[in-house]
């Protein structure tokens, strides 16, 4: 008996080991799960049910299903949604209108259970009346300032045209696209925004797109003609001082949140200087060791700020531990070496001075060949720049000595005597002789590889404009219709109703090359001409724009 005992024991450990773990190896799923039925079906008019069912291929879950389940129209009420058997299960709690076709849109809300695969998309449409609607309007939203695809995911909802709830509601997908299937016949306003509080509606403080045009929707979805909604962020913050501080005794920085238009300081006596982007203002105190002051920053009506400061030591540590304040040279070159960083031999300031010779005359050495000469040093208006008067030869090196005491800053200190090299490089230069049409003017930008703005310049009306010292490389050209005349992009305004500014990019894209001189014609503003003319023109400037994808 004990021998018949221990042989059963020994089966059943047997088997019992075989069973555990599963066989090792075979392809990992990558596929989403599929969906091989519906209860109701999918499709189904007179929809009077309090619940539908989707039936899959294997074992799902849900992700998020209140946010990412769109449904449209939308329902005060969110439905239920939860798992059960191989599907999901959606109970709805608001009640149905009547003759209303409902579009369920499952984005990425419904992965397989074992490995997560997403499905990228699911829509489940049914109707409560005896027909279902078809309509359907496309489109794009980009970016108001580059045309670009909009850098996130947002909502898109389409208005009746006089109500204040969405009638029906989606979202982009990653290249910015959106579509509306599913609504019926009828004309819609087109708004996007980040919605931010998933309300479907625009609200002051979130980046919008619209536009002021009314869209059909249409039985089938034309790839030119696709609606394109420009968005852009809101600016209703106030100029404001984002910095004051004393960076030095006697020395004051200010900076703004947006480039100040005419400003002035008040207090003691002073002199004061504006960068030339405009956000920044320095000013130096008359009296240089001066740690306390209160001035006044006027900016017209945009701006009025009292600001009281007070002077704190910035100290640093040298090598042996010690401290020690550094500052910056009153005299400095702003060439090194080989690395000229203008056409021109330039040395600047840190503080405005005065030149005791107008204009001074110093010796310049060509090093290559030992030739020199005596040129004119030019002080600039503001005192905080001067250059050589001459023309330099590319890949000539170049040295030059300025004597202590040529200069004078507003404290009386004389400036050190300076002596650098420079090799000066060649860059190319871009002229456009622009035709403006338009009756406002314009900003025009050019702009390097990564599309950042590497110059820029204002045109009030027609006329020639040059961008010199540009390295070599490829560039494009854009005009910002600049309808404010603020001199800079502005962005769109919902409440008030003001749209992004406009812009327009030249058709080529231009080479620069060294010793280069490109002679550019360009005619801004002219309305582009339509394939037929049966088809709907664009309002300009602002409005609905037709796009070739």
């Amino acid at each position: 008996m004990r021998k018949v005992l221990a042989i059963l024991v020994a089966i059943l450990l047997v088997t019992g080991c075989a069973k555990q773990g599963y066989p090792s190896g075979g392809p990992k799923d990558t596929e989403p799960p599929k969906a091989i039925g519906c209860r109701p079906q999918n499709s189904s008019r007179h929809f009077a049910q309090r619940q539908f069912y989707i039936e899959f291929d294997e074992y799902v879950v849900l992700k998020n299903a209140d946010a990412n389940v769109l449904i449209s129209p939308p329902m005060v009420q969110k439905p239920e949604f939860s798992t059960k058997g191989k599907g999901v299960l959606v109970k709805l709690k608001d009640t149905l209108q009547p003759n209303t076709t409902y579009l369920f849109q499952f984005k990425e809300a419904i992965a397989d259970f074992t490995e997560g695969n997403p499905l990228p998309s699911y829509e489940y449409v049914f109707s409560t009346g005896d027909r279902m609607d078809t309509m359907m309007i496309a489109g794009r939203v980009e970016a108001a300032r580059d045309g670009k695809p909009w850098k996130d995911i947002v909502a898109v909802s389409a208005f009746r045209p006089n109500d204040s709830t969405p009638a029906y509601v989606t979202r982009t997908d990653k290249s910015g696209s959106f579509a509306f299937h599913y609504i019926p016949e009828g004309q819609y306003r087109l708004v996007a925004m980040e919605d931010n509080n998933k309300n479907w509606l625009p609200d002051s403080n979130e980046a919008i797109g619209w536009d002021t045009a009314l869209f059909a929707a249409q039985d089938s979805i034309d790839s030119t003609r696709l609606t394109v909604l420009r968005m852009s962020s809101p600016d209703r913050s106030q100029q404001r001082v984002l910095k004051a501080e004393f960076v030095e005794r006697g020395k004051v920085s200010i900076t703004t949140l947006r480039p100040m238009q005419h400003p002035s300081v008040k207090g003691e006596p002073l002199e004061w200087r504006l960068n030339p982007r405009g956000d920044s203002l320095t000013v130096w105190l008359l009296n240089e060791k001066c740690d306390s002051t209160v001035l006044v920053l006027l900016d017209e009506d945009q701006l009025r700020d009292t600001l009281k400061l007070r002077y704190r030591a910035s100290v640093g540590k040298s090598k042996k531990g010690s401290s020690q304040r550094t500052a910056m040279p009153l005299m400095y070159a702003l060439c090194d070496g080989k690395k000229a960083f203008y056409d021109d031999m330039q040395i600047a300031f840190s503080c405005p001075v005065t030149a005791k010779e107008i204009p001074a005359r110093l010796e310049l050495t060509n090093v290559k060949d030992s030739t020199s000469k005596m040129v004119a040093l030019l002080l600039d208006s503001a005192g905080m720049r001067a250059k050589l008067d001459t023309i330099l030869k590319s890949g000539a090196e170049y040295r030059v000595r300025i004597p202590a005491g040529l200069f004078v800053d507003l404290y009386g200190h004389p400036t050190d005597s300076l002596v650098f090299k420079a090799t000066p490089r060649d860059y190319g230069t871009i002229t456009l002789n622009i035709n403006n049409l338009l009756n406002h003017p314009l900003v025009v930008e050019v702009l390097d590889k990564k599309d950042s703005v590497v110059q820029y310049k204002t045109l009030k009306q027609s006329g020639l404009l040059r961008f010199s010292m540009l390295s070599e490389g490829e560039y494009r050209l854009r005009a910002v219709y600049d309808v404010d005349g603020n001199a800079q992009w502005t962005t769109g305004d919902y409440l008030s109703g003001r749209q992004p500014e406009l812009f327009e990019m030249y058709e080529k894209t231009l080479q620069v090359r060294e010793k280069w001189e490109l002679e550019e014609k360009w005619t801004v503003g002219r309305p582009k001409a339509t394939r037929s003319e049966n088809r709907p023109k664009p309002s300009f400037p602002i409005g609905g724009r037709e796009i070739k994808l």
